[in-house]
């Protein structure tokens, strides 16, 4: 179809998961793509996909959580490339577990990456669209930023961070031309809990939960190209909210219509789980 045809764009995370299904969908409807990841081997075969459907595509290796390399990144694309039309913000880590048992080290850790890795990538390219008076950011969240799920609680706060970011942000830059779309996705079939730190579980049914939720995952997760596709449909019509997947609609309109009741719901499942 090639709807974004003539387009720039960076996709962070572009590694594995959805960020390279984002990223190869982009290259396939005609962008130019900037696939940045910390992981080579994943980056480079991301970017030798990408390079058999587009035309221009570069790949750089950097960590987002560190603002130095984020701004030189940006620098280095924005040379190179000209412009920048789509901000993609995807890369994230987990880190599960109840907030006693976390160290603090690890939510440190994921704040730099889920949340101030999207705060540089915005903010290092946002000038560049604002002087053009166009350009689109997408940050992609989770379903934990907007439903309060059990012993998430870092990965949780760093994703309604970013869902509280986003819609400012969207207020922000609408008078600019410049559209926001923020990502909330239910069950993903990724590779991301092979990267979650998880602290040693406190009880058999802690541990039981972590079993289930990692199998959830495996079995009725979506998979990254469906999301990515809906992601990109999003980004066409324009769209502040992206929801993928069942359990992420009505997990979200339950809470939307029933805050009290989804948190004693939430509540009862993780009383259960420690109990167990």
């Amino acid at each position: 179809m090639n709807r974004f045809a003539d387009k720039v764009a960076v996709v962070t995370g572009a590694g594995s998961g959805l960020g390279r299904a984002i990223a190869l969908e982009l290259a396939r409807e005609g962008a130019a793509v900037v696939a940045v990841d910390l992981d080579t081997a994943g980056l480079a075969r991301t970017s030798s996909i990408a390079a058999d459907t587009s035309d221009r595509c570069l790949a750089k290796c950097i960590d987002v959580s560190i603002r130095a390399e984020m701004e030189n990144m940006a620098e280095e694309v924005l040379s190179e490339m000209g412009r920048v039309d789509i901000l993609v913000n995807n890369a994230g880590v987990g880190v599960g577990g109840e907030l006693a048992t976390v160290p603090i080290e690890d939510f440190e850790w994921i704040v730099g990456i889920n949340l101030m890795g999207e705060v540089y990538g915005t903010r290092f390219f946002l000038p560049q669209m604002i002087e053009r008076g166009s350009g689109y950011i997408v940050n992609v969240s989770s379903l934990s930023g907007l439903v309060p799920l059990p012993f998430h609680l870092p990965y949780t706060t760093t994703k309604y961070a970013l869902t509280g970011f986003s819609e400012v942000l969207a207020t922000e830059v609408r008078r600019y031309g410049i559209g926001v779309t923020l990502v909330c996705p239910g069950a993903i079939k990724t590779n991301i809990m092979q990267g979650t730190r998880t602290p040693d579980v406190g009880t058999p049914g802690q541990a039981k939960f972590k079993e289930r939720f990692a199998k959830m995952l495996d079995e009725r997760g979506m998979q990254p190209e469906e999301v990515a596709r809906k992601v990109l449909a999003a980004v066409e019509k324009g769209r502040f909210l992206c929801l993928t997947g069942t359990e992420s609609y009505v997990l979200y309109y339950l809470h939307r219509l029933a805050p009290g009741l989804t948190r004693r719901l939430i509540a009862v499942v993780t009383e259960k789980s420690s109990e167990d």
